[in-house]
């Protein structure tokens, strides 16, 4: 046994990532790191008493050479007598989709598969091949970008299912090894270039940080990302309480309250903000973001930010609320008959023609009753739009929708999602808020419909 394989094999008896009867699959890129996993798994399955499968993902970016790659890993797991599943996905269309980088739309999709998978092939566990190099990269890329304490704590070694056996192993070591046991593996071309931060990293800032300042740059870099690590872990045990009573999320949005992350002392603030974000949106954010969110603390309602990873943050009148910014698609304005109805989003809107009024009104704004005497059965839902104007109920004039809001002190987030319902150009309901005044049944009324919001 060499000293490479003693390290790989300490590593995983130390740090407790194997089980007996754990049945691994392993994702196979067909680079050198998942080649080098797979062969130490298989080289010592029985010393674990494991069952062994491979996982790959084509992201069908490189072409032929990503087609070349699915094959040479369905050639060796064949001729290792392992099972063995592929898959493929869009990575640029999802990434164009969902605003993300190629890398970050990759990752989503890789673990995404492989959650899959598991259940699928009836496996326990992931095990993916990222080493003390890549731990490196990631490490001085966060503390670069200004991620803070979490950032800096690198690769967790495991995480739920996920084992990443060989993170203590350089990517030196891994080569070594391959080419003097004669093992083949497959090379990405787009890993030599310089347009990709990281590769830019791996290339020009690493070797020189090894060469001047400490050849053995990966261990020490390990060592304090573990120490970062059990920090992190400590601070967020006792931040984690807290969240709550500062803190809501509610249909995807991240509530803050401005009073009580005021009382929240200085140096801990943007813990706080970091701890929340990435707790519910599985994200993490640079600095500069946290001090952009806290500086929405002083300023007025409306004022928004945008984010890293396609956050906003925008401030209400007693909190600060962050969301995903959804794709940027205009609501496209609905048509709705008598007797019909909608479903928007988790609501729906319905028009009843009524041959009587009801004997008790509810009071509610949710369903109200309209004289259409003088409309169309063709009615549209659509967004309000600046220039509105419309009769509200028990007012005397026009008032412009926007206003009307305002007024109603409706959350910025809310109010520019507000629908109204028309009919032949007018605005009949500010829907689920106020009539118009021009619709209001009255004693001559011989056509009632009832408007519901549910």
């Amino acid at each position: 046994m060499n000293r490479i394989e003693q390290k790989f094999l300490n590593f995983i008896d130390e740090k407790k990532l194997i089980r007996k009867n754990d049945k691994i699959l392993v994702a196979l890129s067909g680079g050198p790191d998942s080649v080098f996993l797979l062969h130490l798994f298989l080289k010592y399955k029985n010393r674990f008493k494991i069952e062994i499968g491979a996982i790959h993902i084509n992201h069908m970016i490189r072409g032929k050479a990503a087609n070349e790659d699915e094959d040479f890993c369905k050639k060796l797991s064949l001729n290792l007598n392992i099972k063995f599943i592929a898959v493929s996905r869009d990575v640029k269309s999802f990434a164009r989709k969902n605003k993300l980088s190629l890398e970050e739309a990759g990752r989503k999709i890789r673990y995404s598969e492989f959650e899959k998978s598991l259940k699928k092939l009836n496996y326990n566990k992931i095990a993916t091949a990222h080493n003390s190099s890549d731990n490196t990269e990631t490490v001085l890329l966060n503390l670069i970008k200004g991620t803070g304490l979490k950032g800096i704590s690198g690769i967790p070694i495991s995480r739920g299912n996920i084992i990443r056996p060989i993170l203590n192993i350089s990517k030196e070591e891994i080569l070594n090894y391959l080419n003097n046991n004669g093992i083949k593996y497959r090379t990405d071309e787009s890993n030599s270039s310089v347009d990709f931060e990281r590769n830019y990293l791996r290339q020009n800032i690493i070797p020189l940080i090894k060469e001047k300042l400490n050849p053995d740059l990966e261990k020490s870099i390990l060592n304090s990302s573990e120490i970062f690590k059990n920090v992190s872990s400590f601070l967020d045990k006792k931040v984690l309480g807290e969240l709550k009573s500062i803190t809501e999320f509610k249909k995807g949005q991240l509530i803050i309250s401005i009073k009580k992350i005021e009382e929240t002392d200085e140096e801990i603030k943007s813990y706080f903000l970091k701890l929340a974000i990435e707790e519910n949106f599985s994200v993490q954010l640079t600095f500069a973001d946290y001090k952009n969110i806290i500086s929405l603390i002083k300023k007025e309602t409306g004022k928004k930010v945008n984010l890293s990873n396609s956050l906003k943050a925008v401030r209400e009148r007693d909190s600060i609320v962050i969301f995903k910014e959804k794709r940027a698609e205009d609501f496209k304005p609905l048509v709705i008959n008598e007797n019909g109805s909608v479903k928007i989003d988790e609501k729906t809107v319905s028009i009843k023609k009524k041959d009587n009024l009801p004997i008790k009104f509810s009071g509610s704004r949710l369903k109200e009753y309209i004289s259409a005497d003088k409309l169309s059965s063709n009615y549209i839902i659509r967004k309000w739009k600046h220039g509105d104007k419309f009769f509200p109920l028990g007012l005397k004039g026009t008032k412009k929708v926007s206003d009307f809001l305002n007024e109603l002190k409706i959350p910025s987030l809310k109010k520019k999602d507000q629908l109204v319902l028309t009919n032949r150009g007018q605005i009949i309901w500010v829907i689920g808020l106020r009539l118009d005044e021009r619709f209001k049944i009255n004693n001559n009324t011989e056509k009632v419909i009832e408007l519901c919001l549910k």
